[in-house]
């Protein structure tokens, strides 16, 4: 009988991520596959992000707030571990977020995110070559760094991720994502409204909208859904009334 401590990374990985939907009665999911690795890594939580129309990652699955709030203020703020993957490639570990090389280096993002609870984050790139696909995101309310062990694991976390989202949309395991849904439709919508008001393109509407949402320290969903609802208007010289 094969056991996940006598195969390779991969191997192990898809076996422990069996063996949780097994337990659980679901199918292997996305869903499953980040509490799996929560589980085996020892992290506080686990964020898939994917990319999304017109270009910017999206929050596919988080485990907790926390890690959903990390994903938001990257986005929002437009700098952070996460976003560097989406530019550069390679995975981006930081074991403590409140060193001072690390606040420097994303001077936004960083007090934000410790504000937030966080104590490292580990982002980890879903790519076939350099096509990227999405990020996996591993985050510690305490510092600390991964151990080798766990960094070859998550780096095969983030490949089985990525062959997940793949088959997704290749509509392969039509169940497996059912309980994903769009983590905040609410930003698409918002964006699409703002380009009406603004006349602008929606890459310049959701600029407009990140802007907004960090000039007001609010969460960028919560003011997504204030436009929707139209308890918040753009107007064309850029306040929001």
């Amino acid at each position: 009988m094969t056991t996940a401590d006598s195969v390779g990374p991969g191997a192990r990985v898809r076996i422990w991520a069996a063996e949780h939907a097994a337990s659980t009665g679901q199918p292997v999911s996305v869903a499953v596959l980040c509490e799996t690795a929560m589980d085996r890594l020892g992290v506080s939580g686990v964020t898939v992000t994917v990319e999304a129309p017109p270009g910017w990652p999206e929050t596919r699955y988080a485990t907790d707030q926390l890690g959903a709030r990390l994903a938001e203020l990257q986005i929002t703020v437009g700098e952070g571990p996460c976003l560097d993957v989406w530019r550069e490639g390679g995975p981006v570990l930081v074991p403590i977020l409140d060193a001072p090389a690390i606040q420097r280096r994303w001077p936004l993002f960083g007090p934000l995110a410790v504000e937030a609870g966080a104590g490292a984050l580990f982002a980890l790139p879903m790519a076939i070559g350099t096509i990227r696909v999405g990020v996996l995101a591993l985050h510690r309310t305490r510092p600390g760094h991964l151990a080798a062990d766990s960094i070859t694991d998550s780096l095969a976390f983030a490949e089985l991720a990525l062959r997940l989202q793949l088959d997704r949309h290749a509509g392969a395991h039509p169940t497996a994502d059912a309980d994903l849904r769009l983590h905040a439709p609410e930003v698409h919508q918002a964006t699409g409204m703002i380009a009406a008001q603004l006349d602008v393109s929606l890459e310049q509407a959701f600029v407009r909208l990140r802007a907004r949402a960090f000039a007001d320290q609010q969460p960028l969903a919560e003011l997504a859904a204030d436009v929707v609802a139209r308890r918040q208007r753009f107007d064309p010289a850029g306040e929001a009334s």
